[in-house]
This record gives structure tokens, C-alpha cells and sequence, in this order.
């Protein structure tokens, strides 16, 4: 089975060599490169916490403070683990998407003990300021990164999909999604996808890809790494 990767390049790299360990291979087609902006000063107040939605977030927070003592809620196991490695030491994984994240932050934290800060992308899934926003906290957005879209598609890519080599696409965020879809029709190429199974991380993530004619659109149980390898496995997960 060959399986298209769409993660920026360092995610991709690394779910390259565990794919290999499943004994799938994969191309790598990341649809955003990741810029960092410098970080902004840390605030004189005392932070409660902080909180993280993916890997990009856990190396923009470590940029942006010289703390490893505060607590982190991070969205999912993988974001944890990239936070532990990077030293932070009161790290703990929602284990699900943003409204599993806020959820933890309720259960977890006090609307009056201090302000939360979420470092984030310029685009953000879900509603994590309003949700603990109407629950009392002072959550401060600070936009630390942004992704940017491909132009086009890889030449090896397009060849690869006019073949029929490609099996499967491995969808982690809506952007990337609909970038993909983009560069596929500028290339001519929306044909090709009736042979192609399209794998996607949540619901929001299968509704950006919905438009292209796939094979068949496959929904990770949970929003995480994990099960979303495991639909390779096992196509008879959740279907869109």
C-alpha cells in the first residue's frame, strides 16, 4: 500500500518511519510549511497555564517561554509527548480535540486563579477562547505561527496519481485538506481520486475533503495519530 502524507515536513518525516514500522509506504506531500513568528514578551502577571492544540504549538511555546514549571494541557497524546521532550514538566494530553481540551482546562483549572494562554496558528479548529471564555477564564490568544500552502503540486506526486500508485491520503487538518484538493484540480487530476481512499483525522477534516470523487472517506475514531494509522488496518472504521 502507498499512502500520500500531507503533514509539514517534520511531522510527515516522523510518520513516514512509523508507517514503515506498519510496513506502509508513503510519499510525502506536505501542503503547509510552517513559519514561527518571533516571540512576544512574557507577560510580569503570573500565568496559570498554558495550553497547546498540536506539535507546531508545543515549539512555539518553547520559544516563546524559559519556564518548564507551569502547567501545559495539551490536545492530544502526540502534542504531550512533544512537550515532555522538550522539557516542559506538568504536561497532560486531553486526549481529543479542542472541546476536549477545554473540557480538561475546566476540570483542571480555576477561572480565578490567573489568566491561560493559548499559543496558536493564525487559523485555529474549533472555539477554545469562547468556550472558557463563557466559563470565566481569562484566556490570552497569542498567534505564534502560521502555515503556508503549497502552490503546487509535486511533479513525482502528480506522476505517481495518473498511475493509480497511490492508494491512500492521510488528512490531518482542514487546510491541508482543501490545499490538496486545490493543487489536485489545478493539475487536472480530480478524475484520478476514484481510486484513492481519503483518511481523515476528525468529521471537519472528511467535510473539507468531501468534494473530491474518493474511493471511499475513512474517519479516525478519535482525533489522534493512533487511530488514524489504524484506519489503514482496518477500513471498516467510521465512514463519511
Amino acid at each position: 500500500m502507498l499512502v500520500l502524507i500531507t503533514r509539514a515536513i517534520e511531522d510527515g518525516l516522523a510518520l513516514q518511519a512509523e508507517l514503515l514500522g506498519h510496513e506502509i509506504s508513503s510519499v510525502l506531500a506536505p501542503m503547509l510549511s510552517i513559519e514561527f513568528f518571533n516571540p512576544v514578551e512574557e507577560p510580569d502577571e503570573p500565568v496559570q497555564a498554558y495550553l497547546v492544540t498540536s506539535r507546531n504549538g508545543a515549539e512555539a511555546l518553547a520559544r516563546y517561554t524559559e519556564s518548564r514549571e507551569k502547567p501545559v494541557l495539551a490536545v492530544g497524546a502526540a502534542t504531550a509527548e512533544r512537550l515532555a521532550h522538550l522539557g516542559f514538566e506538568a504536561v497532560e494530553s486531553a486526549d481529543g480535540d479542542a472541546a476536549d481540551l477545554a473540557a480538561l482546562a475546566r476540570s483542571r483549572l480555576d477561572p480565578d486563579a490567573g489568566p491561560l494562554f493559548f499559543l496558536s496558528a493564525e487559523i485555529v479548529a474549533g472555539d477554545i477562547e469562547g468556550a472558557l471564555s463563557a466559563d470565566g477564564f481569562d484566556l490570552r490568544r497569542i498567534i505564534a505561527y502560521r502555515g503556508v500552502p503549497e502552490r503546487i503540486l509535486a511533479r513525482d506526486v502528480e506522476t505517481q496519481m495518473r498511475a493509480g500508485e497511490i492508494q491512500g491520503v492521510l488528512f490531518f487538518s482542514p487546510r491541508a485538506g482543501r490545499t490538496l484538493i486545490s493543487l489536485v484540480e489545478q493539475a487536472g487530476l480530480a478524475s484520478f481520486c476514484d481510486e484513492i481512499t481519503a483518511y481523515c483525522l476528525s468529521d471537519a477534516v472528511a467535510d473539507a475533503v468531501s468534494t473530491m470523487p474518493w474511493a471511499a472517506v475513512r474517519i479516525a475514531v478519535k482525533p489522534n495519530k493512533g487511530d488514524l494509522i489504524a484506519l489503514l488496518a482496518a477500513p471498516c472504521h467510521k465512514d463519511a
